[in-house]
């Protein structure tokens, strides 16, 4: 599969290095030990997927192709199946990248120790999204970090 994003992880990572330097300088929710950074984008289905880091949350991404509906509004909510199960994501438009759709995985990370421990995270969110799922129940973004059980949708 050869898909060609409009966006890239690379001009994702590149906006959001700007919005912190930018923007984010010195609010109380800001984890200095943290920086922006890209984690495992690959490949699926009609669009590349990965774990986008910074200092203030740690979000999955969906960056489209061009069949996309670029109509979609800012917030709101498309579910996506994957392999382990479906999970919900939301509209994003940003004046400089353009639509994307984003799942929070941590809307805090002011308990992250180091950068080291958001990627290894990260990296963990990447493999169990891609592990197939033995039913058809929803995966609960909660339920990837910890034990919880998967719940219906």
């Amino acid at each position: 599969m050869n898909i060609q994003t409009l966006i890239s992880s690379r001009a994702l990572v590149d906006r959001y290095t700007e919005i912190h330097e930018q923007r984010m300088q010195g609010m109380p929710f800001v984890n200095t030990e943290l920086s922006v950074e890209a984690i495992g984008f690959r490949e699926f289905q009609d669009f590349e997927l990965g774990v986008l880091i910074s200092p203030w949350f740690i979000n999955l991404v969906i960056l489209p192709d061009a069949n996309l509906d670029d109509r979609l509004e800012q917030g709101r909510k498309i579910n996506v199946r994957l392999p382990s199960g479906e999970v919900e994501f939301m509209a994003v438009q940003d004046e400089e990248l353009g639509l994307y759709l984003s799942a929070a995985l941590f809307s805090s990370v002011m308990d992250f120790p180091d950068q080291e421990t958001a990627k290894s995270i990260a990296r963990q969110v990447m493999e169990d999204l891609f592990e197939k799922s033995h039913d058809s129940e929803r995966v609960s973004r909660r339920s990837l970090f910890t034990s919880e059980e998967r719940v219906d949708a």
